[in-house]
């Protein structure tokens, strides 16, 4: 493809971008919402407050500047052993008792204990 031809395709792509703006700006969801942040703005200003003042009242998923806390955690496993009735939770594979059943009985009898 030609840089012609790709330059068309951009502005086009922009020429449409700006259509839809616009028309976002002009709905009533989109006014609402403008108005209730102007509206929060000219309260923090009353008060002498930032956004940043109200961030331990400000759950982490709204809240933008909090990166993400690593990892994801994995997934809570229970094996249950059927003989026993020993019951072990775990997150992960090395886990002591486990290691020691799924030697002992094996890995697919072992698994088929998972809750």
């Amino acid at each position: 493809m030609t840089s012609l031809v790709q330059l068309q395709k951009k502005q086009e792509e922009l020429e449409r971008l700006q259509r839809d703006i616009e028309r976002m700006k002009a709905s009533e969801e989109v006014q609402k919402e403008m108005a209730f942040i102007e509206d929060l703005n000219q309260l923090l200003a009353k008060y002498n407050k930032t956004l940043a003042d109200l961030a331990p009242m400000v759950p982490a998923k709204a809240s933008a500047a909090a990166p993400a806390a690593g990892r994801r955690q994995r997934k809570l496993k229970v094996y249950v052993n059927p003989t026993t009735g020993e019951k072990i939770e775990t997150r992960g594979g090395n886990h002591k008792v486990l290691k020691a059943w799924k030697a002992e009985h094996g890995n697919d009898v072992v698994e088929g204990w998972l809750q």
